[in-house]
C-alpha cells in the first residue's frame, strides 16, 4: 500500500482533517469519554494508524501518565508528527503497513496492552484483511483491556439516497468558502495522483461487530455520526 497522500499533509492533518471528516472529533472525544467511564487508566498504549497520534493525545487524559505507547503507521512523516507530540512516552514507533505479516509480527504481541487504539485505517483494506488486523488487536490486549475501534462505515443509502456523502459534501464546500480549509492542503489533496489515492472500502456494521466479537471481544452497540462509528470492545479472555 502506498502511503504517499498522508505523508504530504502529515502536518495539516490535525488542523484539516477535523473539517473533512465531521464525526472525527466526536469520536475521539468519544474515546475519551468511554476511558473515563471505566474503572483503569491504561499504561499500555497500542496506537495503530496512529497518523499525528491525535488518538493517543485525545484519550491521553484518561491515561497513566507514566505509560508507554507503541505507535504504528505506514506513514514515516505521520510517525514522526506523533512522536513529536508524544514525546518520551513514547515506547515503540513502527514504521510500516500494519497488514503486511512482517510488521505485524513486530506488532501483535501476546497479551502486551491494556489499550488499543485504530482509528479511521482500516477502510483502506479489504474486509479479510481488517478480519486479520482485528484478530490480531485480539491477541495482543489483555483480558479486561479495551480496543476502540474508530473507522469509516457503509452507509445506508434510504431509497437510492446518498445521504452521508450530501451532507459531507455540503459541510467541506461550508469550509472551503469560509477559508477554514487552507488553500494548501486543499491543493496537496485535489493534485493528489491517481496512483497515490488508496481504497476506499468501509465495512458494514455488523460485519465489523462480528469480527471483534470472533476475536475475544464484547462489543458495545457503535456510536454512529455522519458514516464514522467508534466500536468498543471489551476483551473477555
Amino acid at each position: 500500500m502506498r502511503f504517499a497522500r498522508y505523508d504530504r499533509i502529515a502536518r495539516h492533518y490535525p488542523q484539516m482533517w477535523p473539517l473533512i471528516v465531521p464525526g472525527y472529533l466526536p469520536i475521539l472525544n468519544g474515546m475519551l469519554d468511554v476511558l473515563r467511564a471505566g474503572p483503569n487508566r491504561p499504561q499500555e498504549i497500542l496506537d495503530l494508524g496512529c497518523g499525528p497520534g491525535s488518538a493517543t493525545v485525545a484519550v491521553a487524559p484518561a491515561c497513566d501518565p507514566h505509560g508507554s505507547i507503541t505507535l504504528v503507521d505506514g506513514s514515516a512523516a505521520m510517525v514522526s508528527a506523533a512522536q513529536d507530540v508524544l514525546g518520551d512516552s513514547v515506547q515503540h514507533a513502527v514504521v510500516g503497513d500494519f497488514a503486511e505479516p512482517a510488521v505485524a509480527a513486530q506488532v501483535y504481541v501476546a497479551q502486551a496492552y491494556d489499550l488499543a487504539l485504530s482509528s479511521f485505517a482500516l477502510h483502506h483494506l479489504e474486509d479479510p484483511l481488517k478480519r486479520q488486523v482485528i484478530d490480531g488487536l485480539g491477541l495482543s490486549v489483555r483480558k479486561g483491556g479495551l480496543l476502540l475501534l474508530a473507522d469509516e462505515i457503509a452507509s445506508d443509502r434510504p431509497a437510492g439516497w446518498d445521504l452521508v456523502p450530501t451532507i459531507r459534501a455540503r459541510i467541506i464546500q461550508e469550509h472551503l468558502q469560509a477559508g477554514r480549509i487552507s488553500h494548501e492542503f486543499w491543493e496537496l489533496e485535489t493534485s493528489l495522483s491517481a496512483d497515490d489515492h488508496l481504497p476506499f472500502m468501509p465495512a458494514r456494521v455488523d460485519e465489523i461487530t462480528s469480527f471483534m466479537a470472533r476475536a475475544g471481544f464484547a462489543v458495545s452497540c457503535p456510536i454512529i455520526i455522519l458514516g464514522s462509528a467508534l466500536f468498543v470492545g471489551v476483551k473477555t479472555a
